[in-house]
C-alpha cells in the first residue's frame, strides 16, 4: 500500500511538472497574433492553389513566409513557440481562431462581391454591345431595303 502511495505522489508530481503554465518571453500578443495567422492561412492557400512542385514550394513558402514575419515584426521561432503555447491553451486558441475565420470569411466576401460587380459589369457590357450591333444591322438592313426599293422604283418607272 506504501508503495502505491509513492507511485501515486510522483504521478501527482510528474503532472504537475508537465503543466507549466508559463508563457514564453518572446510570446507574441493574441492582437498581433490574429493579423498574422490571417497572412499565414493565406499563404497557405497560395502555395496550395500554386503548382505541386516540392522544391519550388519549400523556396516559395520560405520566402512568403519570412515576408510575413518581417511584416509583423517576428521570426519564426517566435511564432512556433507562440503557436505551441496558445495550441496548449486551447480557450485562447478557440478565440483565436473565431477571429481568424472571421476575418478570413471578411476577405472572402468582400472578394466575392468584387468579382461579382465585375460579372455584372462584363455582362452589361456584353448586352450593350449586341444592342449597339442589332441596331446597326437594322439600320444596314433599312438601307438595303430602301436602295431596293429605289431600284424597283427605277425599273418601273
Amino acid at each position: 500500500m506504501r508503495f502505491y502511495k509513492i507511485l501515486f505522489s510522483f504521478i501527482v508530481l510528474f503532472l504537475g511538472a508537465c503543466n507549466k503554465d508559463n508563457a514564453p518571453d518572446n510570446l507574441i500578443d493574441k492582437e498581433k497574433f490574429v493579423p498574422l495567422m490571417v497572412d499565414v492561412h493565406m499563404a497557405d492557400g497560395y502555395l496550395g492553389a500554386g503548382t505541386q512542385i516540392p522544391d519550388s514550394l519549400s523556396v516559395r513558402g520560405n520566402g512568403l513566409y519570412m515576408a510575413i514575419f518581417k511584416k509583423y515584426g517576428v521570426d519564426s521561432a517566435q511564432f512556433r513557440k507562440s503557436f505551441q503555447y496558445y495550441s496548449y491553451h486551447l480557450n485562447d486558441m478557440n478565440d483565436i481562431y473565431k477571429e481568424v475565420v472571421a476575418r478570413l470569411k471578411a476577405k472572402n466576401d468582400s472578394i466575392v462581391k468584387v468579382q461579382a460587380a465585375e460579372e455584372m459589369r462584363k455582362t452589361k457590357l456584353r448586352m450593350d454591345s449586341t444592342a449597339k450591333a442589332a441596331k446597326k444591322d437594322s439600320v444596314k438592313r433599312s438601307i438595303k431595303q430602301d436602295s431596293i426599293k429605289k431600284l424597283n422604283a427605277k425599273k418601273h418607272a
